[in-house]
């Protein structure tokens, strides 16, 4: 019989889910293993087995941590060479950079025209900042325990207020006809466009299906009325 207590054989649990998962989640797993080890115990000692009974019995019908941590790992996505948690200040430093590169260009030309530079470049910047949190969001479609990555949310969130600021300077230096470069204004508002297109796919991902299931049911509700 297994002498180890739930305490040991979680940790060991959580020890081995590292290998191949983030800390975020292997944590995770683990937490919700103890609960139905715990559970499974407290049921053997009111059938009127001892507390270390009880508890070895519970960890043999888990089964061995090998096999244990494979099948739980299924669903997860796979450990990344850099933590989340180290690139949570990701986002703030982005915006700084491409903050800085706008004043830059607002220096160097001034008036309106600093500012008509200043807004497209930040336009044309904005859908790298997109990315990272759409393609986190679509893996949900694979893994669907991802929970949205906060960082990278704040990200895309950075990047969307940036976007209807720039778009909207933009916007008014034309009304005003103050632009310099009109021609080049519609690539400026395809690059927004593009930037409102991937904040939706990803706001849509990270809602759990629940809008895509919406979506599908009504589609073929549609049909089938048809």
């Amino acid at each position: 019989m297994n002498n180890r207590s739930i305490d040991n054989y979680v940790s060991d649990l959580t020890r081995i889910l590292e290998q191949t998962l983030s800390s975020q989640y292997a944590e995770e797993i683990a937490a919700e293993t103890k609960n139905h080890l715990c559970e499974r115990a407290t049921e053997l000692r009111e059938s009127g087995r001892n507390f270390a009974d009880a508890e070895s019995t519970a960890i043999e019908e888990f089964g061995e941590l090998r096999d244990l941590s494979i099948e739980l790992a299924k669903g997860y996505p796979p450990k990344t060479a850099v933590e989340p948690r180290r690139l949570r200040f990701l986002p703030e430093i982005a915006v700084i950079v491409l903050l800085f590169i706008s004043s830059y260009s607002y220096t160097v030309y001034g008036g309106w025209r600093g500012i008509e530079t200043a807004a497209g470049l930040l336009l044309t910047s904005m859908p790298i900042l997109m990315v990272p949190g759409m393609v986190a969001g679509l893996g949900r479609l694979k893994y669907r325990r991802l929970h949205p990555v906060a960082t990278l949310f704040r990200l895309s969130t950075y990047g969307l207020v940036l976007c209807l600021i720039s778009a909207a300077c933009l916007v008014g230096i034309q009304v005003a006809g103050k632009g310099t470069l009109v021609s080049v204004f519609p690539i400026y508002y395809a690059f927004a466009s593009a930037t409102l297109v991937m904040y939706s796919l990803m706001r849509i991902s990270f809602t759990n299906g629940k809008v895509y299931s919406f979506l599908r049911s009504h589609i073929g509700i549609h049909i089938r009325d048809k």
